[in-house]
């Protein structure tokens, strides 16, 4: 990655070089006055270290910024891809289907019987089966409306029927005749210009006719796909959010086939269709982020390895993110900024940001301390140093705050982008496969065997054999389906799929959806079953698409039942659309959810929901409009989840404009952590104001320090310093409050825990601890003491009067404090008051009864 070259199209990473170029031009001024101050204060090595630790988010920043770009574009080109290859797939077997069509079968051998004859009426007989046949290709294309055209040519090339009365073409030379009619595969498929469309680039899936009895070819059979309409429905949708995006189809040598904008990147022209290191290109003057994928297949079909390809202008990849869409929902904020749902990288900076902190914090501290007991004291320079010392520090970790904070939303932005357009492609997959399945009922109604047998009053049982070899030879190819049945005007079983399910023949249907079925009007017309069990599909819940049955009159005589295999259709479809690592695992925890208007569950990739359970979802995704998406942090089941949601909008026509209404909605989950864990965020420090002296008034040195929440004060002259990460040594015969000792400057020193004495259960710990050692004169000898606090605070020079020491009434002669700080006002200490630590008490009453020999204790 050009990391210096992209940063100038960054702008949130412009932003924050900007902010630490800022605050580096400050630490500059800090370490040069510190150097110039009477207690030699250097800031070098805390600049180092924030300096240092810069490149972490920096890094993190630029290569979260880029990765989110650069994988948009490959969930949109691998969308693409896979998307046309699943339709594709579903062409494959319609063509081989509609080869062994018996009316294309029997006109072809009606013309060969027929070739010899030239009178009036065998031209007449001609024409009418020419027409019907015509019209039989009509009836196919009105469903399957993926196709443009149907040509069906003799052995030598002559067109002998096809639909599209605008195609000159009457006999072809394309060497695809000659492939039909000698391949050992169950079909051809061709793309290039061809003579048989207009001679320009076409999309044609073609195969032989052939005797029933024998593989004698009679012709050829080519099935026209709409393929510059079917790339542009995909394009659009993909493009619709992002328009910056442009899309291509590309051949395997990287000639642009297919393209969302044509004027923008024209057909013909030339992209790579390999990925380079840093996904970089140029194309007509103007730099590209760009990324090229194959399509991961469907059920080992690879089609004619094409490649998706999605590119961005550069000066647009990388603008900042927006999540206006998910302002409405009210966890965002404290999910996404709850350092607990950070990742162990970002965790990782704030610990190392708050490490530096804490060490300047310690050297602020000191210092004042130093200022406070130093001989007629510092300057007032000195004291002013150090507290825009300590706030640059603060503002420099509240920046590092700040990017993290900044860096985690956006991850979780990510999140919920991503699974916004995985649950969109998810109900799209959903849409297409069962836009197939209604047109499958339609197509097999028309069926003329169907129609003869049934237009009979009683079906023999020749027929009945008959129609079962044909559904089972349909339900073959087509394993989409568990079951499929014919059934009679009175609603009765009288042909299946398959032998093991002729106990359902002789039986009534006791379901209206085959009443439905049985008034239809038109041949376009078909009627689905509600998503219940059923015992057609062993009491488990599915669809069964349904289309009536019409004889040459035109009168309903039965219906046809295909029976979707829903459980295992549906949960591959949901299977596909869920994110894999690079071991194609689903990451842990994620799930998938086909559901209904009401929350009801379609389908689900995990064994916790069951089909039929009835989730307590959001009206917000429960009345989502057709094709509307959303994303919102969800509670489920004691875990905090990112969703992606969309309801259904239908392919094509179905779903749109023929009749059927059925809104589904798609649910990705991606865990985010264990709710508890929220309650467990430390809370926001309290801010402190503290008396100011006026110019005249007597004043006192105080160092003050957090200690289980609370802020306690010990007067700066029996302070000697703060320290961090020291290493305690037990000792034996101490007070329970005694924790150890230390050394310092070749004493040892015995740490006392406050925590402990104000009755709290806490073990040290010496990565977050610090040890304030202190001094006091016990009889005429200076003694020093390590006291253990959670966290220094500051050093603030306060008016006496402010200081109220205990009365002798109020004293007690073992209490360990001697005075408080009282506010000017009570909102400035949050309605406390600060105790001051009485240091001689507490050595004399913690330390020194143990210091004596142990036979004088035990006297």
């Amino acid at each position: 990655m050009q990391r210096n070259h992209l940063i100038r199209y960054m702008s949130d990473v412009q932003n924050f070089e900007k902010n630490m170029s800022t605050l580096s031009a400050k630490w500059d001024l800090l370490t040069l006055l510190g150097s110039m101050s009477n207690i030699g204060m250097d800031t070098s090595e805390t600049r180092k270290a924030f300096e240092d630790l810069l490149d972490e988010p920096l890094l993190r920043l630029i290569e979260e910024t880029f990765n989110k770009s650069l994988n948009e574009l490959e969930s949109k080109a691998q969308t693409a891809i896979d998307i046309l290859i699943r339709n594709l797939f579903e062409r494959t077997a319609d063509i081989g289907f509609l080869a062994t069509d018996d009316d294309i079968r029997d006109y072809l051998l009606f013309l060969h019987s027929a070739d010899m004859s030239a009178s009036e009426e065998m031209r007449e007989i001609k024409i009418r089966k020419k027409e019907a046949l015509t019209e039989r290709f009509r009836e196919y294309v009105a469903k399957y409306s993926v196709y443009e055209n149907i040509i069906l040519l003799d052995t030598k090339g002559k067109v002998l029927v096809q639909l599209d009365t605008t195609n000159p073409i009457t006999h072809s030379k394309d060497i695809l005749l000659n492939e039909s009619l000698r391949t050992h595969q169950g079909y051809v498929e061709t793309f290039r210009p061809s003579d048989l469309n207009h001679n320009k680039p076409s999309l044609i899936y073609s195969y032989r006719v052939s005797k029933s009895e024998s593989d004698e070819p009679l012709g050829v059979l080519c099935l026209i796909f709409r393929f510059e309409n079917e790339l542009q429905s995909i394009f659009r949708k993909l493009t619709r959010e992002n328009p910056y995006i442009a899309l291509e189809l590309l051949g395997s040598d990287g000639t642009v086939i297919a393209s969302s904008s044509a004027h923008h990147v024209p057909i013909g022209s030339y992209l790579s269709p390999r990925n380079n290191e840093d996904h970089q290109t140029y194309y007509a003057g103007f730099e590209y982020l760009y990324q090229a994928v194959k399509t991961t297949g469907y059920q080992g079909y690879n089609g004619s390895g094409w490649i998706g390809h999605a590119m961005v202008p550069l000066h647009l990849a990388f603008r900042s993110s927006s999540r206006s869409s998910f302002q409405k929902n009210d966890l965002f904020d404290s999910v996404a900024n709850a350092q607990a749902y950070y990742p162990q990288e970002l965790k990782d900076i704030l610990d190392k940001a708050q490490k530096i902190q804490s060490e300047l914090d310690i050297t602020v501290w000191n210092g004042n301390v130093q200022i406070a007991n130093a001989i007629g004291h510092e300057s007032p320079f000195t004291k002013a140093l150090l507290s825009e010392i300590s706030k640059t520090g603060e503002e420099t970790k509240r920046v590092f705050d700040h990017t993290v904070a900044n860096l985690n939303s956006a991850m979780m932005v990510q999140y919920l982008e991503d699974l916004k357009f995985q649950s969109s492609l998810a109900i799209d997959i959903m849409d297409r496969n069962l836009y197939e399945r209604a047109n499958d009922c339609r197509w097999w109604a028309l069926t003329t065997t169907f129609r003869e047998c049934l237009s009979q009053g009683n079906v023999s049982e020749a027929d009945r054999e008959k129609m079962n070899s044909i559904l089972g030879y349909i339900n073959d190819l087509y394993t989409v389906y568990s079951t499929m049945f014919i059934y009679d005007r009175d609603g009765t079983i009288l042909a299946v799929s398959h032998p093991d399910e002729e106990h359902l023949i002789g039986k009534r249907i006791g379901y209206t959806w085959a009443m439905e079925t049985l008034d239809l009007k038109t041949t376009q017309e078909y009627v689905v079953s509600t998503f219940e069990p059923s015992p057609y599909y062993a009491n488990r819940s599915t669809y069964i698409y349904n289309a009536c049955i019409r004889n040459v009159k035109g009168e309903n005589v039965g219906g046809i039942g295909i029976v979707f295999d829903a459980e295992s259709q549906f949960e591959a479809m949901l299977h596909d659309t869920l994110p894999k690592d690079e071991h194609h695992a689903i990451p842990e925890g994620m799930f998938a959810l086909f559901i209904d208007r009401s929350g009801r569950v379609i389908s689900s990739t995990t064994s916790e929901i069951s089909v039929g359970e009835v989730l307590s979802l959001p009206v917000s995704i429960l009345e989502l409009s057709p094709g509307q998406s959303d994303a919102q942090i969800l509670p489920f089941e004691g875990v905090y989840y990112a969703l992606g949601a969309t309801c259904s909008n239908g392919y094509r026509e179905y779903k749109q404009s023929d009749g059927y209404d059925n809104d589904i909605i798609s649910l990705l989950y991606r865990p985010i952590g264990a709710i508890q864990v929220l309650e467990d965020e430390a809370p926001a420090q309290r801010v402190y104001t503290y008396p100011k002296p006026n110019g005249t008034e007597e004043t006192c040195e105080i160092s003050t320090f957090f200690v289980g929440g609370s802020l306690f004060a010990i007067e700066s002259k029996n302070v000697v310093c703060s320290l961090a990460h020291q290493e305690l040594t037990s000792i034996l015969h101490a007070s329970e409050y005694n924790m150890g000792v230390i050394s310092f400057e070749k004493r040892m020193v015995s740490v006392i825990s406050l925590a402990k004495l104000l009755g709290m259960e806490k073990k040290y710990d010496k990565e977050h601890d610090t040890i304030i050692l202190v001094k006091t004169v016990i009889e005429k000898q200076v003694v020093y003491l390590g006291v253990v606090v959670d966290a220094i605070y500051s050093s603030p020079e306060i008016p006496l009067r402010s200081i109220s020491h205990y009365s002798n009434v109020l004293k007690n002669e073992n209490s360990l404090t001697k005075a408080v700080i009282i506010p000017d006002s009570a909102e400035d200490f949050s309605n406390e008051m600060i105790s001051i630590l009485d240091i001689p008490k507490i050595y004399a009453q913690l330390i020194q009864p143990y210091s004596r020999p142990l036979h004088k204790v035990m006297a």
